[in-house]
């Protein structure tokens, strides 16, 4: 079984190489990334059109923006610019949250199994600013569970995260009441309360509710009916998410047989069991071979977001039981505390996160291709190209594919003024950013190879 420091600081550098890696590849353009590229281009701007979203929108856009400012014109330094951005916000707040738990295996267990069935599944599509909230949230939760008193950093840093967080996401709707009030929890239990220790907390826990108001309203005055209409009907489709379902299943299996029978945790049956699903985790990128949509799918990720919050919700509702006076009166607890058992429950999280790296890998490297395959096509051929006549239309690139970025991904990859734009399908007839026929000038702006 590992250590907690080698699980922690194996898993910080696994987080970290496939940040810088994901942020080389540029695949911060995946779908609606290519469109912010593009309007960042042509505004020399943020592009911070949501305001329910605007704090996360902005800090992702900073280290593209500082490029821009400098006078950077590269679309293809500028595409990686952005994907760093986009992938350093949660995992510094995932790193800072495994720092935090790295002296407890099994808080350490909770937010690295946050990573391997949230942040690793669903994170593909990295320009959602889901991915930052969940990661406010799991980071915002390690430190108030595991403060012994209330103090000026604590209480600085959680006031910086609810402010980031009260503009990020809709999910701040039940995670925003659900850490004020975890707040509150830890300044009632506070052996003594500062006055500004305890006002920056009470100040975090203002902001998380005004997190919750805003995320009301977003979803009372959505900024497209046709996308909260979509959302909501997606919610239930997250088993089309192959890897959030099996690491998930992987999770109940043990959850489970804990509250069934505790015990079983000082050996290593639940984990035994468990494993099978991590065994199909690993191996599935091997699916691919066959001609099934039974594989890891770029495009499945995002439709387990919605679930994946709840997860999120339930990682943080153990935490606080675990360090609550519930953790003398619950038998899992009782047992859970033992090294042993806490050893067996880090090393079956551990083996979550590096389940999920074969499947990461494997997206990653279908997303290579595609892009050069894009990238080839729109310099070759002049003028409007009809989606049916590239290798797009067919597998493997076609499971990559989203009608209405194409002219944005195709404006993107232009070396020069006149390459081509590939033109959504024949039967597309939803909303564009601008007709195929007329892009957007983008004056110097063009991608460097």
């Amino acid at each position: 079984m590992p250590t907690t420091t080698i699980a922690y600081r194996t898993t910080v550098g696994l987080l970290w190489g496939l940040a810088l890696w994901h942020s080389w590849e540029s695949r911060g353009l995946f779908v609606d990334g290519s469109a912010f590229l593009v309007q960042i281009a042509r505004r020399e701007w943020f592009f911070d059109f949501y305001a329910p979203r605007l704090y996360a929108m902005v800090v992702g856009q900073i280290p593209v923006m500082v490029a821009l400012f400098l006078g950077a014109t590269d679309l293809h330094l500028m595409a990686r610019l952005l994907s760093l951005g986009l992938f350093a916000v949660p995992t510094a707040l995932y790193h800072l949250a495994l720092l935090r738990a790295k002296d407890d295996a099994v808080l350490l267990a909770a937010v690295m199994a946050a990573i391997a069935v949230v942040f690793m599944t669903t994170s593909f599509f990295i320009v959602g600013e889901y991915n930052t909230a969940y990661a406010i949230a799991t980071l915002a939760a390690v430190r108030l569970v595991t403060a012994e008193r209330l103090t000026v950093f604590d209480g600085l840093v959680l006031a910086a995260i609810s402010f980031l967080g009260m503009r990020t996401y809709e999910v701040m709707i039940y995670l925003g009441p659900l850490l004020a009030a975890l707040i509150l929890w830890a300044v009632r239990r506070a052996p003594s309360r500062p006055l500004l220790a305890t006002g920056l907390h009470l100040l975090a826990a203002a902001l998380f509710l005004a997190g919750m108001v805003v995320a009301v309203g977003s979803i009372l005055r959505p900024h497209s009916q046709e996308h909260l209409s979509d959302t909501v009907a997606t919610a239930m489709n997250f088993w089309q998410n192959m890897q959030f379902d099996m690491a998930l299943a992987a999770a109940l299996v043990v959850v489970v047989w804990a509250l069934v029978d505790p015990k079983a945790l000082l050996g290593t049956r639940p984990y035994r069991w468990a494993a099978l699903f991590l065994v199909v985790l690993a191996l599935s990128p091997v699916l691919a071979l066959s001609d099934t949509l039974v594989r890891p799918l770029a495009k499945s990720q995002y439709v387990a977001r919605t679930a994946a919050g709840m997860v999120i919700a339930t990682i943080i509702l153990f935490m606080w039981a675990y360090r609550s006076g519930l953790r003398a009166r619950l038998p899992v607890f009782v047992v859970l505390v033992q090294p042993e058992a806490a050893r067996r429950f880090l090393g079956f999280a551990f083996l979550m996160v590096l389940a999920g790296l074969p499947s990461d890998i494997y997206l990653t490297r279908t997303w290579i291709s595609y892009l050069d395959t894009v990238r080839t096509i729109v310099r070759t051929q002049p003028g409007v190209i009809a989606f049916e006549d590239t290798p797009l239309a067919k597998n493997p690139h076609l499971l990559l594919v989203e009608s209405w970025i194409l002219p944005s991904l195709s404006l993107a990859l232009r070396g020069k003024r006149g390459d081509g734009i590939i033109a959504p399908p024949r039967d597309f007839d939803s909303w564009q950013p601008f007709p195929p026929a007329e892009p957007y000038r983008l004056g110097a702006y063009v991608w460097r190879d």
